[in-house]
């Protein structure tokens, strides 16, 4: 999303502009270009940066805070002394767009009627970041703020998102996102734990989705996954109703109503990573040979339960299965791929909320593979028991 999509109520976008700012927005932060003085008096120029607080889509908000983000050198004064003793803050490393990382997170407030008070707006808070650390420099070189400042941001970032990820933007997420941005994910059974590794993948920063089922949505669909349902969705195509009402969120999710196999692969060759959420032994075999053949990492998940007295007891898995671990996985038949003999007495019991645990384990180990989360004691295969709520692991 562009500076020109959004609005700010206050006219902030409007005041900077007639000032002659040059900013723009980048990864939901605003952006602008400002010139400073280095500690040996040379003139440099620097970006500030400010997660934008986007209330409605397409409306900014009041800063949501006083702070304020500085990518380039340290700026100093006439003095060559650096200007953190007037700005507050201090020294930090956060990616902010691009490749470009802050150098400074300053901590900065107006002073009325001798009291500290919080920005009003947007253009406020710009203008007193900018007069404090181009002062120096614009009383040097005249100059500073004519051509010097003419940079060209570029095009804004693509997001996939349909609305700013100012989540991502204000936690300083975005360098650990572009781990997987670049990602193509493939989901083979939008089912009960398949639903919920979509619901969460959507809001992850992912380049796209591609979901597989050859399935319709029936009743017992509504009661183990995401959301709510309508009379409408019933005897749909799962991937038909997954891809609508996600595309509201979204871009890139697509589908292909087939049953994967090698006859049948579909898109699977295009996606960098899959998800095989099936309850079939014979099914789950077809998928394992054809992403073996294409040396395509994956995760596959399963559940267990059954009636042991007056309770349910049993165990969710999730199984990762990529260039380190295929061997051993493969090896010790880790994946169940063979129809069980009692298959036609099972209830295959499922329960939403161990559908949404199971698919959580799940998003959760694929987030490690790609150094989202900290993973000192690398795991390729996760189970958790019901009976003692403990959680066991196969590790590397």
């Amino acid at each position: 999303m562009t500076s020109s999509q959004l609005a700010a109520p206050d006219g902030s976008f409007e005041r900077l502009r007639e000032k002659g700012r040059r900013f723009a927005v980048r990864s939901d932060y605003l952006i602008m270009a400002v010139p400073f003085l280095d500690s040996h008096g040379e003139l440099r120029r620097g970006i500030m940066a400010d997660p934008l607080n986007i209330t409605n889509g397409s409306e900014v908000g009041p800063p949501a805070n006083h702070q304020m983000y500085f990518i380039g050198g340290d700026p100093c004064g006439l003095d060559g002394q650096s200007l953190i003793n007037v700005l507050g803050g201090g020294e930090t490393k956060t990616l902010i767009f691009d490749e470009n990382y802050s150098s400074f997170y300053y901590s900065h407030k107006l002073m009325a009627s001798g009291q500290m008070r919080d920005y009003s707006g947007l253009a406020e808070k710009f203008e007193q970041y900018y007069s404090v650390i181009s002062a120096p420099a614009v009383y040097t070189f005249p100059e500073a703020e004519q051509a010097f400042l003419d940079i060209d941001f570029g095009a804004d970032i693509q997001s996939p998102f349909n609305f700013p990820d100012t989540h991502s933007s204000h936690a300083g997420l975005n360098d650990l996102n572009a781990a997987i941005s670049r990602l193509t994910v493939g989901i083979i059974g939008v089912g009960g734990t398949g639903s919920y590794v979509l619901d969460f993948l959507v809001k992850s920063p992912i380049r796209a989705l591609k979901l597989f089922d050859d399935d319709e949505f029936v009743v017992k669909n509504s009661y183990r996954s995401p959301g709510t349902t309508q009379l409408a969705d019933f005897k749909r195509k799962k991937v038909d109703l997954f891809v609508e009402r996600y595309s509201s969120f979204r871009m890139g999710v697509t589908g292909q109503t087939i049953r994967v196999t090698s006859d049948t692969p579909g898109d699977i060759a295009e996606c960098d990573f899959v998800f095989i959420c099936v309850d079939d032994g014979e099914s789950r075999a077809k998928i394992v040979d054809l992403l073996t053949a294409l040396a395509k990492p994956f995760i596959d998940v399963g559940m267990g339960l059954s009636r042991v007295e007056n309770s349910l007891n049993g165990r969710v898995r999730s199984t990762l299965v990529d260039d380190e671990t295929r061997g051993t996985v493969l090896a010790n038949n880790i994946l169940p791929m063979v129809r069980d003999v009692d298959d036609e007495y099972q209830t295959n019991i499922q329960i939403v909320e161990l559908n949404a645990l199971n698919a959580a384990l799940a998003v959760i180990m694929f987030k490690k593979k790609y150094r989202y989360y900290t993973d000192s004691e690398p795991s390729y295969n996760v189970f958790l028991n019901m009976d003692r709520l403990k959680i066991f692991r196969g590790l590397q």
